[in-house]
């Protein structure tokens, strides 16, 4: 008996739990009784009140797709969107190119005219040797530059003189005189 007295609660202790007690029955009480299953309706929520951030993901199904907008301004072309290339054998005829590019004349040796179908004048023009033809000799220098120009940007051409022309004249390899051989050439 004297045990118990030593641990005997005092009226505070016993307060504090009756208290707790309470609390924590209350609080269960109410989180299973007091809304049952289906017990909200419009009485308690209004339409159009409840916003998606307020349901699970899944929960609201997706509507019909709606009608396609209208189209956007188009964009600037990314780099090598415009660019025109062929190669070339050394007879002129075109072994391979981007589209839209045709030989217009040689006017002689080492001479071509292309046509590429659109303005060559202003924009890059680059050209380098190839083997296309089975063509493996040393070659000299290869000039290009667009017709129909003035004399600072391009040359007059004796056919197809207008800007969607590109003549262009590869040398031998000592640089003095014109000779055919084959070349790549690209109009950016």
């Amino acid at each position: 008996m004297r045990r118990f007295k030593r641990f005997r609660p005092s009226p505070a202790m016993v307060v504090a739990c009756v208290a707790l007690l309470v609390a924590l029955s209350g609080t269960g009480y109410a989180a299973v009784q007091a809304l049952p299953r289906n017990s909200v309706t419009t009485v308690q929520v209004k339409d159009h009140s409840l916003l998606v951030r307020d349901f699970k993901a899944g929960q609201i199904p997706r509507g019909p797709r709606g009608p396609a907008g209208p189209a956007g301004a188009t964009g600037p072309s990314g780099p090598g969107a415009d660019v025109s290339w062929a190669l070339v054998r050394a007879d002129g005829g075109i072994v391979a190119q981007s589209g839209g590019i045709s030989l217009t004349a040689k006017p002689g040796a080492g001479d071509y005219i292309l046509a590429f179908g659109k303005v060559v004048a202003g924009r890059p023009i680059l050209t380098g040797g190839s083997q296309a033809g089975g063509a493996s000799t040393v070659r000299g220098s290869i000039t290009a530059g667009p017709c129909g120009s003035a004399a600072s940007e391009g040359s007059t051409c004796p056919v197809g003189n207008d800007t969607n022309h590109v003549r262009v004249i590869t040398k031998a390899a000592d640089n003095t005189a014109n000779v055919d051989a084959p070349f790549y050439i690209a109009v950016g």
